[in-house]
């Protein structure tokens, strides 16, 4: 599981959401924000959301990863330990 310690992906999805909802309310108002401004925000937020999305999946796929891995080596282990029985016991 990922961490929840607060990252500057986080922090610049905020502080774009809240530029591109003034953007919009001022634009909505009549006063000079263009088009151009308010889809550049906007499209910069999505790519931020993106990136942050993909880092956390590729995180995830890591730790699943390295999970199989240890479920591998202790299936090895569990194995060996049954050879060794076996030759005690002689079975």
């Amino acid at each position: 599981m990922a961490n929840s310690t607060f990252t500057w992906t986080q922090a610049a999805s905020i502080i774009l959401f809240i530029l591109a909802v003034y953007m919009i309310l001022t634009r909505l108002f009549g006063h000079s924000v263009t088009d151009l401004a308010i889809t550049a925000g906007l499209f910069t937020l999505l790519f931020i959301n993106q990136y942050h999305l993909n880092r956390e999946m590729g995180e995830m796929k890591t730790s699943m990863k390295f999970s199989f891995t240890h479920v591998k080596d202790d299936i090895g282990t569990i194995k060996n330990d049954l050879i060794s029985i076996k030759k005690k016991l002689k079975v």
